[in-house]
């Protein structure tokens, strides 16, 4: 009774080593599922649904079914600031001829229905570098009436969201929301130093690569460590996601280099770097910020512009995003125009974190914990989710190739066993 389970998992085994007619899977653009509380935004401010802080989730409608709809924000107390940011996880292989774009647009209005912050992205299927990603934040609630969306005559604030744009303008997107409470400020807790601008860093880093999966997401990014060099690739049109932790009185480095890719089906490959709350525009590019694959060996350094401080935020600088210490993050991305195939463009990055932690407790963002785990990982498109599921961004899941292969393995072992026990009855 014990001897076909053997002969199965054996057969099973085998039929993993024995590709099927020399087969290879397709790779598979990598995209995200979104993460967060399931909501469900209004079309009105008086029945919009109350977003906690942490992450939330919902679908923007097909674009001209109505305009905007609105979500309340939570109520913070005197001295606290509210961040929130929209994303939506556009699946670029929707529409592929398409040379429109899409249009995210997103507002903090107050209880009256005036809008006191507002932004918007606009994302093309050759232009996925440009994220469709909204960052806004309230102000500090100020008590003296001072504050720009709230204070002691305006307690109430809500976050609305529309799109335009005639790219996949029929279905509907996912889109994640973050909410982040600020805690007010300790001025007690500052140096009273503000650091000034500092000069670009060429990143000279040797070490061997170490080959590592960019997450789908900001939620599932990978993480990279200080003083280490990391190999990837990126198909056309694909977005992937790093973080690397700043402490208070440091600053983030890094260099990326395209490598040998002469069949890949991107021209360039692009990066990008966000704050903790995803903020952009925090670095100086003055190599630029994308590479060409005919440039196999090129490198361009990027740093940021000053070291992490709690003192930007008090004094309002230009620097404010580099107020936050936390993770900082890294966005890779295969530009393309008329790719042809799936094939991928390989890079490394080489991450160096300057400059001493200054050691104080200081408050980093974060979102809620139980948001990054859970059903959210899976690939809503087909695609993996999970970088370490990931391997050149292709399913996890078994093809048509991958199943023949179990099934032939299987056989021939099953054969080949039953022969030798038939064989070892009858000299017995």
């Amino acid at each position: 009774m014990r001897l076909f389970p053997t002969l199965l998992a054996t057969g099973l085994c085998l039929g993993l080593a024995v590709p099927a007619s020399g087969a290879v899977p397709e790779s598979t653009i990598l995209t995200h599922s979104p993460v967060g509380t399931q909501v469900e935004g209004s079309e009105n401010q008086g029945s919009a649904p109350v977003l906690e802080p942490g992450m939330s989730q919902d679908m923007l409608p097909a674009t001209g079914e109505n305009g905007s709809i609105f979500y309340k924000l939570p109520q913070i107390q005197d001295g606290e600031r509210l961040h929130v940011s929209t994303q939506l996880l556009i699946d670029p292989m929707q529409q592929p001829t398409s040379n429109e774009h899409i249009d995210l647009k997103a507002a903090l209005v107050q209880e009256d229905g005036d809008s006191c912050n507002s932004s918007s992205a606009h994302t093309s299927r050759q232009g996925m570098e440009n994220l469709s990603l909204v960052q806004l934040d309230s102000s500090v609630k100020d008590a003296e009436g001072y504050s720009r969306c709230l204070d002691s005559q305006n307690d109430e604030l809500y976050l609305s969201v529309q799109r335009g744009g005639k790219w996949q303008d029929d279905l509907e997107i996912p889109m994640e929301i973050r909410v982040v409470v600020e805690p007010a400020l300790d001025p007690t807790t500052l140096s009273g130093v503000v650091p000034d601008s500092e000069p670009p860093i060429t990143v000279s880093l040797n070490a061997q690569a170490t080959e590592v999966s960019g997450g789908s997401g900001f939620s599932n990014a990978a993480k990279l460590e200080s003083g280490s060099v990391y190999s990837d690739s990126a198909l056309p049109f694909e977005v992937k996601y790093y973080k690397v932790h700043v402490a208070e009185g440091q600053r983030l480095n890094y260099r990326m280099t395209v490598l040998d890719s002469p069949n890949a089906s991107a021209q360039d490959v692009y990066t990008d770097t966000f704050s903790p709350l995803l903020h952009d525009g925090i670095m100086t590019n003055p190599s630029g910020q994308s590479l060409s694959r005919d440039d196999s060996g090129a490198s361009l350094s990027r740093s940021m512009e000053t070291v992490v401080s709690r003192d930007l935020i008090a004094e309002g600088t230009g620097h404010h995003a580099l107020g936050y210490p936390g993770d900082y993050y890294i966005t890779v991305v295969g530009d393309a125009y008329e790719p042809r195939g799936l094939n991928p463009l390989a890079y490394e990055l080489a991450i160096e974190v300057t400059g001493e932690p200054t050691g104080s407790e200081t408050w980093e963002p974060s979102y809620d914990d139980d948001s990054e785990t859970g059903d959210g990982l899976l690939g809503l498109f087909g695609g993996s989710q999970d970088p370490e599921q990931s391997d050149d961004s292709g399913s996890w899941l078994p093809d048509s190739a991958q199943i023949g292969a179990l099934l032939g393995g299987a056989a021939v072992a099953l054969a080949g066993f039953a022969g030798l026990w038939f064989l070892r009855r009858k000299n017995s």
